[in-house]
């Protein structure tokens, strides 16, 4: 699909860094990080007595998370929420709309902590914490955990194993999913395929900076999913109900997601289903071998 090409295309084509099913030339994870008003709260508690700022997080669950969910179904494509438990103790509503309409649920702390500020201990005490409100919500324990802020801890990935997840979706050294020597199952992102770079502003506290037109911003995710395409990468999008569910913005994710759906070769699933099609097909992954192999970086 051709999508206000602006420079030639080049005829290379390199051997695609994974087989998906059925064919498909790259995989597509549509996140969503309902942060809501942890967003503010895992900063600093104090902050929920700025009522505007508390409002505006707010959002996310209450109006964008509702205004995602009608597009999702509109467009027919799945996607995992990954939710802190504090946002689903305090809209249990919103986490039971999500689980209704059949996507995917994923652990992301409870009051969206830093884990660089934990202890090895106190880690996992927020990770069975955050199980535990979870598993009053699920018919079974999530698969998936994205780690706030993106940023694991040395143990992380073991204790993540221990607490029997499938996979973690916090790293960044690669563009198509691999194993960690435990066995766990990663589903790298990317800062460019994230919203808050492009959107978030607060005036005070400060976040975020004058936030970005959509157009730009369509035409840097779209270039990006083309470019991994032709690779055989896994497209993953990470955005915030706050920021993301913004009218103009979920208008262009529906631009976005319809351009992918056209290509047609695009698999959209969810982090479970990415990560057991990893388990299963361990063949899928084409390693590189720098005594002969061709393109792409080392696992």
């Amino acid at each position: 699909m051709d999508l206000d090409r602006t420079v030639p295309v080049s005829p290379y084509r390199p051997e695609p860094r994974f087989a998906w099913p059925e064919g498909k030339r790259c995989a597509v994870m549509l996140c969503f990080d309902v942060d809501g008003e942890t967003t503010a709260l895992s900063e600093d508690l104090a902050l929920e007595t700025r009522r505007t700022t508390m409002s505006q997080c707010a959002y996310g669950p209450r109006v964008g998370v509702p205004r995602i969910l009608g597009l999702l179904e509109h467009l027919d494509v799945p996607a995992t929420f990954f939710i802190p438990s504090w946002i689903v103790e305090r809209h249990p509503k919103m986490t039971d709309a999500v689980l209704a309409a059949g996507h995917e649920v994923g652990a992301h702390g409870h009051l969206h902590e830093k884990l660089a500020t934990l202890s090895p201990d106190e880690e996992a005490a927020v990770l069975d914490r955050s199980l535990e409100i979870l598993g009053k919500h699920l018919d079974a324990p999530p698969a998936g955990y994205r780690a706030p802020w993106f940023e694991i801890n040395p143990g992380t990935v073991d204790l993540l194993k221990s607490r029997g997840f499938l996979y973690n979706a916090s790293l960044m050294r690669d563009d198509v999913p691999f194993l960690h020597e435990n066995g766990l199952v990663e589903i790298p992102g990317q800062w460019m395929l994230e919203d808050w770079e492009q959107f978030a502003f607060n005036a005070e506290p400060a976040w975020g900076f004058i936030p970005e037109d959509c157009d730009k911003v369509f035409r840097l995710w779209w270039r990006e999913f083309e470019a991994m395409r032709d690779y055989g990468c896994c497209f993953v999008l990470t955005l915030h109900p706050w920021l993301s569910g913004r009218p103009s913005r979920v208008q262009l994710l529906e631009r976005l997601v319809g351009a992918i759906l056209e290509t047609g070769d695009a698999w959209i699933a969810t982090g479970r289903e990415i990560a057991s099609w990893v388990k299963a097909n361990p063949e899928a992954r084409r390693e590189i071998d720098f005594d002969g192999g061709k393109g792409g970086t080392v696992a």
